[in-house]
Formats: structure tokens, sequence, C-alpha cells
């Protein structure tokens, strides 16, 4: 950019803006997206940057080690003169979040300024001149001001502005029905390592299909990871409650933890284990419902069955009930397994926190469980 003094013609009698474009700013199909930053008089335009602060609801910041979750940008900036555009990685479920950008940028521009020359009281009463916005006039200390003259000055100043990306891709568009339940296990562990005592899951079920059982096991015992060669660890203390409500007791073994656990040859010992179950009969009707509330997101499983009657996986013709009855039954089950059983549906939703919280109460999970048969 160019200016020349003393009266910078080529600059504005007022300071530039800056805009910041996200295209699109919701994500619900995997993919890029698109960001431009520019500003409103482009030959005042020093440079324009964008940086990424890292999402607000990602597993990952930017500091973060996960190799699904590395950066959506480099957070070191990307400059242009006077505009920048980037687009981020390909974006997948595992980037489900709120993305926070910023775009800045040095601008330039002119002002009238005035000249007075004023009193000022020192010890010898000196004169002084003085320097103003014009329009305005000196105050105290000063006194007994003469205006004289008017200039252009020049100013030059970073602005910003801030935008951010929502993305929420369903986990079933990418994942099979045996992949949703790998990576939510995936997730559950990588979320308590962070949520730790704050992690809560509760879930009315009949049975807690491996890995994801697994997973709900090792949060509610607590343990060790990434140890260093001195044997030095960090811990994950046990999640703060975890509530299984059923029909078919058998299901709950090996689950189920509480009071604390101590144990090493220089002895450590978790926080509480408060992992509970009850058998709160008569059948329940949906195969898994579980909810998670995990560190930056909330997330609700629910694992259903399509019987026989309605579809039998050894005869997809066999026609129990009529078409359009057995259409709408299967048109919601876009990730499935199909058992001896019939077809099993899985739909996974992910949010930020605080659902989870709401749905305990308003599926009355401590009532129901005050009133089964408690185990331990």
């Amino acid at each position: 950019m160019r200016y020349t003094p003393p009266d910078y013609p080529e600059l504005p009698t007022y300071q530039p803006t800056i805009n910041l474009s996200i295209s699109p700013a919701t994500l619900t199909n995997p993919g890029t997206v698109t960001l431009t930053a520019w500003t409103s008089v482009p030959s005042a335009t020093e440079w324009v940057q964008i940086s990424w602060g890292g999402s607000q609801l990602g597993l990952e910041d930017p500091s973060g080690g996960s190799p699904r979750n590395r950066w959506v940008i480099n957070p070191t900036s990307v400059q242009g003169c006077p505009q920048v555009s980037i687009s981020t990685r390909h974006l997948d479920w595992w980037d489900n979040g709120i993305h926070n950008f910023t775009a800045m940028a040095r601008v330039y521009w002119r002002e009238r300024w005035a000249w007075y020359t004023c009193n000022y009281d020192t010890h010898d009463y000196s004169t002084t001149r003085v320097d103003v916005r014009e329009g305005s006039y000196p105050g105290y200390p000063y006194y007994g001001c003469t205006y004289g003259g008017s200039y252009w000055k020049l100013m030059s100043e970073e602005v910003s502005t801030s935008g951010r990306l929502v993305s929420y891709i369903s986990w079933e568009q990418a994942l099979d029905y045996d992949g949703v339940y790998r990576e939510f296990a995936n997730r559950i562990v990588e979320d308590h390592k962070k949520a730790r005592a704050s992690m809560l899951a509760y879930a009315y079920a009949r049975e807690v299909p491996e890995p994801v059982r697994g997973a709900l096991a090792k949060v509610a015992q607590g343990y060790f990871y990434d140890c260093n060669w001195l044997g030095i660890c960090d811990r994950a203390d046990p999640a703060g409650e975890i509530k299984i409500l059923t029909d078919v007791p058998s299901i709950l073994s090996g689950l189920l933890y509480t009071g604390r656990l101590c144990g090493g040859l220089i002895t450590f010992c978790f926080g509480a284990q408060n992992s509970r179950g009850a058998d709160i009969g008569p059948k329940v009707e949906i195969k898994t419902f579980l909810m998670v509330k995990g560190w930056r997101h909330d997330y609700i499983l629910l694992d259903r069955l399509i019987g026989r009657r309605y579809y039998d996986p050894a005869n997809p013709e066999y026609a129990g009930v009529p078409q359009e009855e057995r259409n709408q039954v299967l048109q919601g089950c876009r990730t499935y397994k199909d058992t001896q059983e019939g077809r099993r549906c899985v739909a996974l939703v992910e949010t930020p926190t605080g659902i989870v919280a709401t749905l305990k109460t308003l599926l009355m999970v401590d009532p129901m469980f005050n009133r089964g048969r408690q185990y331990p």
C-alpha cells in the first residue's frame, strides 16, 4: 500500500473495518469450509490474517495430540494483503462442535488535527504547543490558547472481527453399526480423561453391548494412563455417577463399582466410585437407551430392535405386515445390523453439555432407580 505525506490523499478519512465470511456457516455433511477475510478499504490495508482459536465443544484444543482432532487450520495466523482466503481440512463427525475464528487486519486512515499554542503553568510559566483533533479545544491544565492551524494526521490500528462455524455431522453418515459402538466407546474414555468425576452416565437397557460396556466399566472404576518410563502416570478418577436401570440384572455384572479403589506398591486411592444398578422390571421396551455427560459434549445413544414380524433378515421379502407399515418402521433405521432377532438400529445424538441433566429429570431416572431393586 502507498500513502503520501503530508496530506495522505490515498487514505480514507475514517477507520476501515474488517469482514469475515464463513461458508457454510453450519456444516451438516462431511466436507471443507472456506474462510475469507477482507477490509472495507483494500488500498488502506497493510495485511489481513485469519486464525483459529480452537473448538469450544471439540474434544481437543489446538494443542491436542489426537490424530483425528488435528488442527482445523494451523493456529498460526494465515496472512495476506489485502485479502486472505483459506479452506479447512476435511471435517467429519469427530470435529463436531462450535469452532471460533478471528480475522485481523492492519489498516490506515487519516484524521484532521489542529494545533494550538497554550499557556501551561510550570515553574517558569512557559507556553507550549498542543495537538488536538479538529473541533476540540485544549482543556485544563492549558489556558489562553490560540489556534495555530490544521493538518492531516496518519492513523494506524489493528482491527478484528470474529465468526464461528457450527459443525454437526451425525456419526451414522460415516460409520456402520459396529463402528458407532466402537467410536463411541473410544469417545467415552477420551472424554473421561478430561471430565473425570464430572462425567455422568444413565441407561435404560436390557443389555450394554461391547465395547461401550467395557468403556463404562473402565470409567466407573478409575484408572491410570500415559505412564512414563519412571512409572509416573496420569490418573483418571471414576465418573461421578453411573446408574443403569434394567429388567435383566445379569447385565450389571462387571459394571458396578462403589467405594474407593486403592492399590499399588506405593498406595494410590481413586476418588469415590458411584456406579450402581437397579432391577426396575417390567420389561424395558427399548434395547438400549444410554445418556452420557462428557467433557464438552453430551451423548444420547438409542439402540432398538425391529422384530422379525416387520423384517426377517433371512427373508427380506417376508410379508409379515403390509408393505406400507413395514416401510414406516424401517425408514428411520439408517444404521443397522441384521441379527437372528431381527434388525437392530442404532442412533447417536451429540449435543453441547446440559441435556443429560434435563433428560435425567424428565425420564425420572432417580425415582425409577429408588423404586427398583438396587445393586449393590
